[in-house]
């Protein structure tokens, strides 16, 4: 059997040293439904991005940007839009697809805003930057400048696109006239780049220094508000708790939870996998384990008991593909485990589930 991608949403596996910055699952799940509106496969964006549909509806599941990016490229293929980011920052509100976008639209005004989306813009995409902030404000004689600071290099013009037109399209809704001025952008002119001044309706420079858009000076203290102002406060609670999670290391038990889930299917996961897959020795994780009050056997059978439940409760699959799905090599196996869990046969909890 193909062994699944390594799990997305890990920051300190062997892999993920390669690479920097993830992406939310909202984030991704947003971008997907616009892509197979138009005509991509979930399905196939899933397995591009390594992920399965049991994480996307936890707040806490986190992309690997170099997937994100994967994906991106393939939708653009899979429905002939090689423009897309820009097609779907301007069609969807951000505030749809991150909590980062509720509360810009709760700041009093579009600096408010900008200094919001720096502190929690990294909830959608988190990317390292350089100097104090992702997005830094520079305000000049006649006009100001957005400069983004991300450490993006021309090859990732995507994630500049969507950036940039959620910048430019979302204000459009409550702005009274058009807010960029100019904009420029560090990748060369692809071959779409009459989009971009459809969509951006400003020059655009390519091929410049640095990523960045010029506003009148007018925009800073234009009010926003398009929330409520007791609103602020909760979305920020809220959003505070969800960066608290980013921000602390994860546990081995939630690591390897993740993990399990992504290659179970394999049959392979045992103790010698999870030394492979997250660079460590046995006796090492037996000791992390052993503090966080578990074990590895424990995990996984607490974790195929979970599964299994969710499995026969949609009543869309067999007793035989769950026990594949939880990587046993036949049905018997997988029913004497069940009844240990439950006391019941998959099938007559399956009946009366």
């Amino acid at each position: 059997m193909t062994t699944a991608p390594a799990n997305p949403t890990l920051g300190n596996d062997r892999a993920s040293r390669h690479f920097r910055g993830t992406v939310s699952a909202q984030f991704y799940c947003g971008f997907a439904a616009f892509a197979s509106s138009l005509g991509a496969s979930e399905q196939a964006l899933l397995s591009i991005a390594g992920l399965r549909k049991e994480l996307l509806h936890d707040e806490n599941t986190r992309v690997r940007l170099d997937r994100f990016v994967a994906m991106v490229r393939a939708a653009k293929e899979m429905t002939g839009q090689p423009g897309l980011p820009i097609l779907f920052a301007s069609h969807a509100d951000f505030s749809e697809v991150s909590v980062a976008g509720l509360i810009a639209n709760a700041s009093p005004t579009m600096l408010d805003a900008l200094l919001q989306l720096n502190r929690y813009g990294r909830l959608a995409i988190d990317v390292a930057f350089d100097g104090e902030a992702s997005l830094a404000f520079r305000q000049g004689g006649d006009a100001d400048w957005i400069i983004d600071n991300r450490r993006l290099d021309e090859s990732q013009s995507e994630l500049v696109e969507i950036a940039f037109t959620f910048l430019i399209s979302g204000p459009k809704r409550f702005l009274p006239e058009p807010h960029i001025e100019h904009a420029q952008v560090k990748h060369d002119a692809p071959p779409y780049k009459d989009l971009y001044a459809e969509v951006w309706q400003c020059p655009v420079e390519f091929g410049a220094s640095r990523n960045a858009l010029r506003l009148p000076k007018w925009v800073a203290t234009h009010p926003v508000g398009q929330e409520p102002s007791y609103a602020f406060g909760i979305f920020t609670a809220h959003a505070d708790r969800i960066l608290s999670k980013i921000e602390s290391p994860p546990t081995l038990t939630a690591r390897l939870q993740q993990l399990i889930i992504l290659d179970l299917h394999t049959g392979e996961v045992s103790m010698q996998w999870a030394t492979a897959k997250l660079g460590m020795s046995r006796q090492s994780i037996y000791r992390r384990l052993k503090l966080e009050g578990t074990t590895f056997e424990t995990l996984l059978d607490a974790l195929r008991h979970k599964l299994a439940l969710d499995y026969l409760s949609t009543k869309n699959v067999t007793v035989a593909e769950v026990a594949f799905l939880l990587g046993y090599a036949d049905p018997s196996p997988f029913a004497r485990a069940f009844k240990r869990w439950t006391g019941a046969s998959p099938r007559a909890f399956s009946s009366r589930s």
